[in-house]
């Protein structure tokens, strides 16, 4: 399944509002619970992003209900490697513009798609807004399933209701870790599916140096969000000079993490939206196109993607690497060009499109 275009515009308009440009007003404190992380002052209101770190427990079992209304072909359950599969990591890059992924002064990002497969004509869901790009992102489903239409922190809404990344993989053991820049990710720390979430508010300095903390702890998947690129986005404007820069300190940031992480690791680096002026959200391709990129082994070298990538792919590409399922049907697919092995049922025809 593609991006939707159904959506009402009300939604978008809600979306567009918790996300638009930046103001001085101070956001309302949010109610703690055991589960959620305190709110803390919005950089606008603050003019600089505060210094804490608040880490999560682990929240008690439950089972997500399984999504409906999709079809798409499940993945086999071998990764592209033999043995046991390695660890995954996805990084979501949030704002980030595919033009600027591709022509910025960001030297890891760029090694990182060298030693890898990579594209930046990718595509998000629509509306492209962090909170509903980000739920297809982990879930491998559109909108108009996962149901996360609003893009604002709302605890009286619950939880994403749909399986995730998280959910698949720490229901088959393994260890699931998240990294967040922005408190509305708490809308998908389902119980029981994350062993380790942690919601920083220093910014993309702060997420590399929880991030390695959490790599050096160990993890099976491992996903880190980097709020920066958004933040200056709506600030200064996309493509801004500021914009451009603050790239540039968040892929410091990346190359930080990128060391530390274990070498058996396989990486997706991508984006939520892009943007254009201040804000994001519109069927625009700055807003809808977005960066992809995977590296790591079993994944070619230097190779340059041709066939389509949408947001659902990663959750679905992830869970390949992982020897892993979803429960039901997706709309994601493994992105099978990337690899230098094809599992015995898919064939080279299927896995990169035929030359026009």
């Amino acid at each position: 399944m593609r991006p939707t275009r159904w959506l009402p515009a009300a939604l978008l308009a809600l979306g567009l509002l918790a996300c638009g440009r930046l103001t001085a007003t101070p956001a309302p404190a949010a109610t703690a619970s055991p589960h959620l992380p305190a709110a803390t002052p919005s950089a606008a209101a603050t003019g600089t992003l505060p210094a804490t770190v608040t880490a999560l427990p682990p929240t008690p079992a439950a089972s997500p209900s399984p999504p409906i209304g999709v079809t798409s072909p499940a993945a086999p359950t071998a990764g592209p490697t033999a043995g046991p599969p390695p660890p995954v990591v996805i990084l979501s890059f949030d704002g980030l513009r595919a033009d600027a992924a591709e022509t910025g002064n960001l030297p890891n990002l760029h090694a990182l798609a060298a030693r890898g497969a990579y594209t930046y004509h990718a595509r998000t869901t629509f509306p492209p807004a962090t909170l509903p790009s980000h739920a297809s992102m982990l879930s491998g489903v559109g909108p108009e399933v996962h149901g996360l239409l609003w893009n604002d922190t709302d605890p009286a809404r619950g939880l994403i209701g749909v399986p995730t990344i998280f959910s698949v993989a720490h229901e088959a053991g393994l260890t699931t870790v998240l990294v967040a820049g922005k408190e509305k990710f708490l809308h998908f720390n389902l119980p029981g599916t994350i062993d380790r979430y942690t919601f920083v508010t220093n910014g993309d300095q702060g997420i590399a140096d929880q991030a390695v903390v959490e790599a050096q702890a160990g993890f099976d998947l491992l996903m880190v969000h980097f709020p920066n690129p958004d933040y200056f986005g709506h600030l200064d404007g996309w493509m801004s000079a500021t914009y451009l820069y603050q790239l540039k300190r968040t892929d410091d940031a990346l190359g930080r993490l990128l060391a530390a992480l274990p070498p058996q690791a396989v990486v997706i680096a991508t984006a939520d939206h892009g943007g254009h002026g201040f804000v994001h959200g519109a069927d625009l391709p700055a807003d809808m196109t977005i960066p992809w990129i995977i590296a790591g082994p079993g994944v070619r070298q230097n190779y340059a993607l041709t066939g389509p990538v949408t947001t659902t792919d990663t959750a679905v590409t992830a869970a390949y690497l992982l020897g892993l399922t979803f429960p039901g049907a997706v709309a994601g697919r493994p992105v099978w060009e990337a690899f230098t092995n094809l599992p015995p049922l898919v064939t080279q025809t299927t896995a990169t499109p035929a030359a026009p």
